[in-house]
């Protein structure tokens, strides 16, 4: 018998830790649509570029990653040079 109360307190406990563990879960929704950053449309030499990769989804993450340095750099040029197309400054 007591086996079957241990069972329950512990399902009970973990019940409990799961309601306080959503609280403090992450959202997975945006509540507001202007949180999204627009899409940074890439200079053709940069998506030439990463069109040279083979598979789609490195093609993919080439792209996002110079998007990501463009939001840093605010530069296309920089980001030509981080990449390796454009010489230093």
């Amino acid at each position: 018998m007591s086996h079957f109360l241990w069972a329950a307190v512990v399902t009970f406990g973990i019940w409990r830790f799961a309601q306080v563990l959503e609280k403090f879960a992450p959202s997975s929704k945006i509540e507001d649509s202007s949180a999204i950053p627009p899409m940074v449309e890439v200079p053709d030499d940069l998506v030439g570029m990463a069109m040279l990769e083979r598979e789609k989804w490195a093609q993919e993450e080439l792209l996002r990653a110079m998007r990501e340095r463009y939001e840093d750099l605010r530069d296309w040029n920089l980001v030509r040079s981080a990449f390796g197309v454009a010489p230093t400054p």
